[in-house]
């Protein structure tokens, strides 16, 4: 790494550490002599007292192992219970922003908006009840537009599939 003032100044010590999160990076030092009458000397170092010359540059190899380990993770079953959850309370929410309009408030205070809310919950029980007494199936996942245009052998399920 070479400071980009009239110094140029190359960096030449690196060591490996870990961040205040355990995440392993990298310290690179400047030379502090070198630095201090370097009119950039502002844009590069941050601090009141313009002592720390130094960077912390995340390893590549750290985001590909985390996301790895994460994917491993979701393919465990305590990982797909503890999903099942949030599935379910994502639906909720879903039925309630787009059948009833919740993602906004029609009124001012949190008496009536709270009023709102419930009600909101009762009119979502009462359309799950209906549904549930009329053997009305739950609405597929939209098509897209472009998926729409797929024949409907190479469908996974085989059903015809088109824009809803």
């Amino acid at each position: 790494m070479t400071c980009p003032g009239e110094g140029g100044v190359t960096a030449t010590d690196w060591y490996p550490r870990n961040d205040s999160k355990g995440l392993p990076v990298i310290r690179v030092r400047l030379p502090a002599g070198r630095c201090g009458p370097c009119p950039h000397l502002r844009d590069c170092v941050s601090s009141a007292t313009g002592r720390r010359r130094e960077l912390m540059l995340r390893q590549q190899q750290a985001p590909a192992r985390r996301h790895r380990h994460v994917r491993a993770e979701q393919q465990t079953d305590a990982w797909k219970e503890r999903y099942k959850i949030r599935a379910g309370v994502e639906g909720t929410i879903s039925q309630a922003v787009g059948r009833c309009g919740l993602r906004r408030s029609r009124y001012r205070g949190m008496v009536k908006t709270s009023l709102q809310h419930q009600l909101t919950g009762a009119a979502i029980n009462l359309a799950r009840i209906d549904a549930h007494l009329t053997d009305t199936p739950r609405a597929r996942t939209r098509t897209s537009h472009f998926a729409a245009l797929r024949p409907a052998e190479l469908t996974l399920d085989g059903a015809k599939q088109g824009p809803n």
